[in-house]
């Protein structure tokens, strides 16, 4: 038996007792060990051996191991966390999880802009609800969960786009152009040879040089659709029933839910019966049929309370004087954005910082120290301790959005009564009324469009005989959850949870009976109030509604540089028209009077933008598009300055910084699920998030 080695060292001075005459003979190490090795038993020399195997064993292990970890990290799939919000609400970046303190409504706002220095420099002290617009403060003393948690930790297969290619809508992660060595992730919507247009909210797309772009120059292509499990990923909250604000329900502040009847200025008396409660949401229910036989609509009006109005609720006035009617523009506002800032010196007396965080620390997500509060912080506390010193947003202007988005998508849970004939379900986009009729007594489904904004309602484009149809399971005296959408030029319509399949899908091209001026929001009066309530059932007999949620498609802000801020407007053409300085804030204040709608300058001065892309060239934007800093315009001087690309850059490194698109070689990988969230922090520290586990759509 072979003795095990031991050591390639020598010790020169040993002596060797049996190393015959010569004292002070020198022998070496090996020859010592294998003296030693051959006067051990048998048993003792095996537990040598095996020692020795299982040690080399167990170093050899701990090294393949770690080459497959590199080898799987470099070539199959790999971990990132993610650092900002451009991709909110889908996948979120540091920020911070709130629950409305007057609806319960629960919503996420970014808190990317704490980390943006080695020390924190501004401090995010609220957010504003989505649902009820309550503007809510933070309590960062007490609160543990309102501390600003890390982004999501995705898991990106390297692999996938190897075997497939990769395909529209999905979330991809790239090395961006104008910074090769930082990765990116956005969503990816133009393919390699076609040309990118971006107008009005929507996406365009047609192959570059075709003969229909050849024809025209203002040819935009033909939309792009997503699918249904597309849409529902990455739709946006606006409105549910369920969610009532305590403080306006004891003022009487008008419901959002209003009864109707076609040319009529007051609530009728004798339609929908609207019931609310903090604990049981909102109740509407219709019994039987108006005494003229006009139908009986319930109709949704997008308002809330106004600062003062909301003092006035909270010190428990009424607000019952409110008009029911009124009405403001549903826009590409994002709960994300509506982070409210201020300098971190109100806050802090040492601010918080990069440096000195452990290493347990950091692995349990923390990565900054915790700082020392101002003794005159009031934390908690109403925000108008700050003075002038909030903003809302990167720029200020984020407690409502800058854009109308007239593509929605209504949820609804009602159930009939039995001798009920047929349901309608509403939705108004720039004055044409799209709807979904369901016979109750055969399930029937069939989609219309009347043009509401003459004085005859006439059916367009579709008639009796051609319009989509679809067979459904609900009947008259049953209780069903309906989801019916309009985005993207198609109605689409789902039935508890299952989409309905139409006789043909139910596209159509507006620009058909729509001509370029009348593409904005209408208003007739309350008595047809078109895009100010865009949102309306009615149930020829009689029905109770449970709960009505009303959601928007996404809006892309159409841009092609960040120098002048992501924002959908030729602002020095509004000027000119209006003869007068007009900035974005003076646009949202237009969405709440829809008696200037039809003067207004500004439909007509939203930008059109357009992206060739080449071979092998892809075109990714964001989720949160007046957030999101991606194709659109990553390659304009202020995306470079912030990215500090050189100023005579590397030719090789930086040979794609002036594009407007990604090319195949910088592609990393497919994003497919988040497999770890933030942990909360209560009830016990790092309780798992399991509600946001899962696949990324």
């Amino acid at each position: 038996m072979t003795a095990p080695p031991t050591s390639t060292s020598s010790t020169e001075n040993e002596t060797d007792p049996e190393a015959g005459t010569g004292s002070g003979s020198k022998v070496s190490d090996a020859e010592v060990a294998k003296r030693e090795f051959e006067a051990m038993t048998v048993p003792q020399q095996r537990a040598v051996v095996f020692r020795s195997q299982s040690g080399r064993e167990t170093v050899e292990a701990f090294v393949v191991a770690f080459l497959l970890a590199l080898l799987f990290r470099a070539f199959v799939a790999e971990a990132f966390v993610i650092p900002t919000g451009s991709m909110a609400p889908a996948l979120m970046g540091a920020h911070k999880d709130l629950a409305c303190q007057q609806c319960g409504q629960t919503f996420p706002v970014g808190a990317s802009a704490e980390n943006r220095g080695p020390v924190m420099d501004k401090v995010v002290v609220g957010g504003i609800c989505p649902n009820c617009r309550y503007v809510n403060p933070l309590d960062l003393v007490e609160t543990p969960d309102h501390g600003t948690f890390t982004g999501d930790r995705i898991l990106v297969s390297k692999f996938a786009y190897t075997i497939k290619e990769p395909k529209r809508w999905d979330v991809i992660v790239f090395k961006v152009p104008v910074n090769p060595k930082q990765n990116y992730i956005k969503r990816l919507v133009g393919l390699p040879g076609e040309t990118i247009t971006v107008r009005h909210g929507d996406v365009y797309a047609q192959q570059t040089n075709s003969s229909a772009q050849r024809a025209s120059d203002d040819s935009r292509g033909s939309i792009l659709r997503k699918d249904p499990t597309a849409m529902l990923a990455m739709r946006h909250f606006v409105y549910d029933s369920d969610r009532q604000a305590a403080a306006l329900v004891q003022a009487n502040y008008p419901s959002r839910l209003q009864a109707w009847t076609r040319g009529t200025d007051d609530v009728p008396t004798d339609g929908w019966q609207v019931e609310r409660s903090v604990a049981d949401g909102l109740t509407a229910t219709l019994e039987g049929v108006s005494e003229d036989g006009e139908a009986q609509w319930i109709r949704y009006y997008h308002h809330w309370p106004r600062p003062d109005q909301w003092r006035r609720a909270l010190a428990g006035q009424s607000l019952a004087n409110v008009d029911a009617y009124d009405a403001r523009l549903i826009t590409d506002f994002h709960a994300y954005d509506s982070y409210i800032t201020v300098p971190s010196f109100l806050i802090y007396r040492d601010k918080p910082a990069s440096d000195g965080i452990s290493l347990l620390g950091r692995l349990t997500g923390r990565s900054r120290t915790a700082g020392s509060f101002r003794p005159s912080f009031q934390s908690g506390g109403d925000l108008s301790q700050f003075g002038g010193s909030l903003t809302v947003g990167g720029t200020g202007l984020a407690a409502d959005g800058t854009n109308w988005v007239g593509d929605l998508i209504v949820d609804v849970d009602v159930e009939t009564v039995s001798d009920a004939e047929r349901l309608t379900l509403e939705i108004v986009e720039a004055g044409i009324r799209y709807q979904c009729r369901i016979d109750l007594a055969s399930g029937l489904a069939r989609m219309a469009m009347l043009d509401g904004r003459g004085d005859e309602n006439q059916e367009i484009p579709w008639d009796e005989e051609d319009s989509p149809i679809g067979d459904t399971s609900i009947r008259a005296g049953r209780r069903h959850d309906i989801r019916f959408a309009n985005c993207d030029d198609e109605l689409m319509l789902w039935v508890d949870g299952d989409v309905v399949a139409l006789s043909r899908p139910a596209r159509f091209d507006p620009t058909q009976f729509t001509k370029p001026s009348q593409d904005r929001p209408h208003y007739a009066g309350p008595g047809n109030p078109l895009d100010a309530s865009p949102v309306g059932l009615t149930v020829d007999g009689g029905a109770t509604l449970h709960r009505m949620r009303i959601d928007r498609d996404k809006y892309y802000i159409a841009t092609s540089s960040e120098d002048g801020g992501i924002i959908d407007y030729d602002l020095a053409r509004i000027a000119r028209e209006s003869r007068g300085r007009v900035g974005v804030d003076e646009i949202q204040a237009v969405f709440g009077y829809p008696e200037v709608w039809d003067q207004f300058s500004g439909w007509q001065a939203r930008r059109s933008v357009s992206f060739e892309l080449g071979p092998d060239q892809f075109f990714p934007m964001g989720d949160n598009s007046p957030e999101s800093l991606d194709a659109r315009c990553w390659a304009g001087s202020k995306a470079k300055e912030r990215f500090g690309v050189p100023s005579s850059p590397d030719d090789d490194a930086y040979k794609y910084s002036d594009a407007a698109f990604v090319p195949r070689d910088l592609l990393v990988g497919k994003a497919l699920m988040i497999f770890w969230p933030h942990t909360w922090r209560t009830p016990v520290p790092w309780t798992p998030n399991f509600k946001r586990m899962g696949l990324i759509h």
